[in-house]
């Protein structure tokens, strides 16, 4: 906790982004008021979207150029609306169209890098304004509950030294409570007044700790004892701070390590402090997103943000637009796929908001992922199912949904997506209307595509004879192909087959002699038959059999 003075706390403006080299991922292009507009937070906005009411805060333009006439009609809306400034990408446009507008509506216009993710962008704007205590547009936090206060005295009792723990407008909301460990007056007094008294060199200190990764330690100066600092995030976003006074001997690396691993475990709770749920919704989203890369925090560390308890058992519900593909889509389709994935992952959002707040939903690839907690299958496949009708009213009745089977450990993220995927992929021949399915619906279509794509990977596993058949087939208008997958899907049963295939017994025996003698495969051989029937299953997967018809019989 910094030093005291009456003096009153500089206020976070445009400046102090201007003036923030290095720290802050945007430099002004104009600013016709000046550089003194007071700033009080951030906004991520997407043009399709109503401008929310948010004075003086700085507006994330995603989704919008600045060539393009939507992004100048949001510029002339948020001046309306008394918003501090425009943040926007140039992505190689000139921005001459753009910045004269905001001129003539008295509003600055800030740009970012073009490579910058916006929630890179958000983050680091956050941690400037941190630094004023303006970080947030949502106020201060109240005091912190039992379990912040339980957290404060078990670092202070590793450390050897009081411990506060702080909101981005310098707020104690939780603080140690042992009267025997080593404190000062200036700490006293903080905690006295549950707030950190206000002088400018707090700004320097505070935005230190803010922009750092780790531990910052701070030496003796006056009355202060040496202290050591550590922000707390959720994900990128600052959230607040976490302060120890050292004790005489320094501080260990026992010590530096617990002063971490509370900063993680704060975070959650000071979110809920906070009453950000907008904040905490964005944060549990990009954990769960790196979750499913498998990127990020570690598993129990994204467990506890996630709200999953050790050892009770949640699911994943996946939900994949009309005609949705797994694997690399082209262009043209990629770009209406991304507007109608962002659509999907906003109704899912809204969906659960209202009748399961404690899901995470995140965008990815090529569907949407609804992760939740203490959720096994049967309810999760509930779930879907209402979840399922809300979307298709609202995206398209092509939407499918799958659910995995109920894990227990983050650790098997990877495990878990691919089982989603799996189960998506096997149904995109499903026709509309159908409810969410599980593995167990689909689990012999699984294993065919997973077998077809090792088909894929390693071409030299595949028989060269069904090669030629299938070349025959396509040069000679035969159908050999169509006959060898009949008569295995018959069991070898002669009359079925033909029956099946519409033609006379004798001329389906013909076909079968000639598939021996024209491309040697002997289906007499259990193995080889077993082999040629998976080639050319996965040969006629443009065209497979539907869950519907193929799979067993739906609960």
């Amino acid at each position: 906790m910094p030093g005291q003075s009456a003096q009153p706390p500089a206020e976070s403006t445009l400046r102090a982004l201007a003036d923030a080299t290095g720290a802050a991922p945007v430099r002004v292009l104009t600013a016709p008021a000046g550089l003194d507009v007071p700033v009080s937070g951030t906004v991520i906005h997407d043009p399709q979207e109503p401008l929310p009411p948010s004075a003086g805060a700085v507006l994330l333009l995603v989704g919008a150029g600045i060539d393009d006439d939507r992004a100048l009609d949001v510029l002339r809306r948020a001046a309306e609306q008394g918003f501090a400034a425009v943040v926007v990408k140039r992505r190689g446009h000139d921005p001459a169209r753009f910045v004269a507008e905001a001129r003539a509506a008295g509003i600055a216009v800030l740009t970012a890098d073009d490579a910058l993710p916006w929630r890179d962008v958000d983050a680091g704007v956050s941690c400037v304004l941190a630094a004023y205590g303006n970080g947030m547009t949502t106020g201060s936090a109240p005091a912190g509950g039992e379990e912040l206060f339980a957290l404060a005295d078990a670092v202070a009792a590793v450390v050897g030294g009081s411990v506060a723990i702080e909101d981005l407008d310098r707020n104690v909301v939780a603080y140690s409570k042992d009267p025997g460990l080593r404190i000062d007056a200036v700490r006293e007094q903080g905690i006295l007044h549950r707030r950190v008294p206000d002088i400018p060199e707090q700004l320097r200190q505070y935005r230190q700790v803010l922009a750092a990764s780790g531990v910052v330690r701070f030496p003796v100066m006056g009355e202060e004892l040496a202290r050591a600092a550590v922000a707390i995030r959720a994900g990128a976003l600052p959230l607040g701070t976490l302060w120890a006074i050292e004790p005489d001997g320094g501080l260990s690396a026992e010590a530096q390590k617990s002063l971490l691993d509370a900063a993680r475990f704060a975070a959650p709770h000071l979110l809920r402090a906070l009453n950000l749920p907008e904040a905490e919704r964005r944060m549990r989203r990009d954990t769960l997103r790196a979750v499913l890369h498998r990127s990020g925090p570690p598993a129990d560390e994204a467990a506890d943000l996630l709200g999953l308890r050790p050892g009770v058992e949640f699911s994943l519900a996946a939900f994949t637009l009309p005609g949705g593909r797994h694997s690399a889509p082209d262009t043209v389709s990629a770009t209406a796929d991304s507007a109608l994935l962002t659509h999907l992952e906003s109704v899912l959002t809204r969906h659960c908001a209202a009748h399961r707040t404690a899901a995470t939903v995140a965008a990815a690839a090529n569907a949407a992922y609804v992760l939740l907690p203490a959720t096994g299958q049967a309810a999760g496949c509930r779930f879907a199912e209402v979840a399922l009708a809300a979307v298709r009213r609202a995206v398209g009745e092509g939407v499918r949904a799958a659910v995995t089977r109920p894990y227990a450990d983050l650790g098997r993220s990877a495990t878990m997506r691919r089982e989603a995927d799996g189960i998506l992929r096997a149904t995109a021949q499903d026709g509309p209307g159908l409810p969410p399915a599980t593995t167990a619906d689909v689990r012999h279509l699984i294993l065919l595509d997973r077998l077809g794509d090792e088909l894929e990977r390693d071409p030299w596993l595949r028989l060269s004879e069904i090669d030629e058949l299938l070349g025959h087939d396509r040069d000679q208008g035969t159908d050999y192909a169509t006959t060898a997958v009949a008569w295995i899907d018959a069991v070898g049963d002669i009359a079925s087959a033909a029956a099946r295939l519409k033609v006379h017994p004798n001329t389906l025996r013909h076909r079968l002699r000639r598939i021996r003698e024209l491309f040697r495969v002997d289906l007499d051989d259990p193995d080889v038959r077993l082999a040629v029937w998976l080639e050319l299953r996965r040969a006629a997967a443009s065209a497979p059999t539907p869950r519907h018809a193929a799979g067993p019989p739906r609960p």
